[in-house]
């Protein structure tokens, strides 16, 4: 970001991938900011040959940065102010076979597996520089939202998808490339993986595919991973799968990888077994990741020798035995030390579940990690007890969805949806402390499942999204009648932005809620300084200036002092007093 604030959009100077030279797509490219670029042009010279004040200008604004702060609160109606500006609304409230109608993929939706169920959102993620969403769904579809105009009315406040890229099976996993920068096309790319197709690399302006990696198995066979990443720098790409995590270098598509098994043997006990599920670099560049997989395990690898360093398991699992039984920690302490507080559910303990996200915080001291029928969210410390500091609550059903949540970019705040369309903002501040208070505020946002809660790179805004998949069920007296009579086809197919996407003719059904939309929240907080690690006010600029002038002061009076002892020494060095 440059000094006057002018890209707020824009990461800062913190994101140490964009001002690295990276090898995309066989020239190297450097991510430099439009006037950072144009300053080198016009002024070749000075930046050659610096004078002193130059110098110290480049590193007090080099050492300079604005973050955006949120300051959440408990208003009137316990919504900590976020409010809602953009949103889909019912345009995607559609079955998988309308969806594919309106793209002009003119087919029978009876005949599809899934053209009866609910197109349902199913992630969301930020671009690296804050410009656009990308969302995957049900319809096998990966969308980019552009950011809206943040000044726009109310009445042009919707969603508009302006790429749409299909794939052509489920789609298991998608990233950005880290370096990516709107400003730069040639960083503007997507990664996705989806059933028995290869690695795609698309393009994000342009929605063609630019190369593909492939995978294949001991019959060379194809098969997609379950899980993407890229590295820090966007020169490898790490692929998960049973067993295996197999590594590609960006600038070489096809076959050629590097095969890391997650364990010796298939019969062995030792390494990480299961079906890699999830994949995370820790942000402090120490060529650490950590693996999730099925099988309820957490790896920590060194990207450098690709060698398991070390295997998560949340202990208190094995003691509690089954489901609901009290654990250790929270019998032994009746206010439930270990667990979120202000939570309304008993604070019980469930057994960690198949891993489907892990996340570092941005210090790189903790690790998050969410899984499949499991209501918590446990927060690990990797570098002293690797241990479970604590877990985070997330109310209603178990469920086996993929229900994403999000670290702010400072590392406070932690974002979450659940199944009961609530939007769950928790306090990351001192983790090791048990007795903390960590839910801050907890707003209902959808009618369904919110699958994803991602904080924009800035902290400003928050992206949410809804939906899980839902049939078109159909009674067995409707199934018995004859389907050629007139009745039959006057039947409605599935619901198309309505709220019922049932056909059942029985009073036991009630009619579906449909709720597959995307809306974008703007968090309480104010844009601040930071100088030299501390933060920059109007109250701490007085104070520097009145510190100035007492020292000054301090300094006429001491030269004023030795003055008079000059003046007040005899001959022979002796002071009159």
């Amino acid at each position: 970001m440059d000094i006057d604030g002018t890209q707020s959009y824009v990461m800062d100077q913190r994101t140490d991938v964009a001002s690295t030279d990276t090898l995309l797509n066989g020239q190297y490219t450097s991510y430099e900011t439009p006037n950072q670029h144009q300053n080198l042009q016009e002024q070749p010279e000075q930046e050659a040959h610096p004078t002193a004040e130059t110098a110290t200008h480049d590193a007090w604004q080099s050492q300079t940065f604005q973050v955006y702060e949120c300051c959440f609160y408990n208003g009137p109606d316990n919504n900590g102010s976020i409010v809602k500006t953009f949103s889909t609304e019912k345009r995607f409230n559609t079955t998988v076979g309308e969806s594919r109608a309106q793209m002009g993929i003119q087919d029978d939706y009876l005949k599809m597996t899934n053209g009866s169920e609910n197109n349902f959102f199913k992630a969301l993620k930020w671009s690296p520089d804050g410009s656009c969403l990308l969302s995957t769904s049900n319809d096998n579809c990966m969308r980019i939202f552009a950011l809206p105009d943040l000044t726009a009315e109310p009445k042009d406040s919707q969603l508009n998808p302006g790429v749409l890229i299909r794939e052509g099976e489920v789609i298991y996993d998608m990233c950005w490339y880290p370096g990516m920068n709107s400003t730069d096309s040639a960083t503007c790319c997507i990664l996705s993986s989806s059933r028995d197709h290869p690695v795609h690399l698309w393009d994000a302006f342009t929605g063609e595919l630019r190369c593909s990696y492939t995978l294949v198995d001991h019959c060379e066979v194809n098969f997609a991973p379950n899980a993407l990443c890229f590295n820090l720098d966007g020169s490898k790409i790490y692929c998960g799968s049973n067993n295996m995590i197999q590594i590609f270098d960006t600038t070489r598509p096809g076959k050629d990888c590097q095969k890391k098994p997650t364990v010796p043997t298939r019969k062995s006990k030792k390494g990480q077994k299961g079906v890699i599920s999830c994949l995370a670099f820790n942000p402090d560049h120490s060529d650490l990741y950590a693996a999730g997989s099925f099988l309820k395990s957490i790896g920590l690898y060194d990207s450098r020798a690709e060698e398991l360093l070390l295997l998560l398991r949340d202990k208190n699992q094995r003691a509690n035995g089954r489901r609901g039984k009290l654990s250790p920690v929270v019998a032994a302490n009746d206010d439930g030390a270990g667990l979120a507080k202000n939570e309304s559910s008993p604070t019980l303990s469930s057994p960690m579940g198949g891993l489907t996200q892990v996340q570092f915080s941005p210090d790189g001291l903790y690790l998050y990690s969410a899984s499949r029928q499991d209501p918590f969210i446990r927060c690990w410390d990797i570098r002293n007890t690797a241990n479970v500091l604590f877990r985070l609550e997330r109310p209603g059903e178990l469920t086996n969805q993929r229900l994403e949540f999000d670290v702010s970019s400072d590392g406070r705040w932690l974002s979450t949806g659940d199944m009961n369309g609530d939007i769950s903002v928790f306090d990351l501040s001192n983790p090791t402390d048990p007795d903390s208070e960590r839910l801050v505020t907890r707003i209902h946002a959808h009618n369904d499942v919110i699958s994803s809660a991602a904080f924009h790179p800035t902290g400003s805004m928050l992206a949410t999204s809804s939906g899980q998949r839902k049939y078109e069920l159909f009674s067995s007296s409707s199934a018995n009648s004859d389907s050629n009579s007139d009745s039959d086809s006057d039947d409605e197919g599935p619901g198309i932005n309505g709220q019922s996407i049932t056909s059942v003719q029985d009073k036991d059904f009630e009619p579906a809620v449909i709720d597959n939309s995307i809306s974008l929240w703007t968090l309480p907080g104010e844009y601040v300084w930071y100088v030299n690690g501390q933060r920059w006010t109007g109250q701490s600029a007085q104070e520097g200036t009145n510190m100035n002038e007492e020292s000054e002061v301090a300094v006429d009076s001491t030269m004023a002092l030795d003055e008079r002892i000059k003046s007040s020494s005899t001959p022979s060095g002796d002071v009159v007093m």
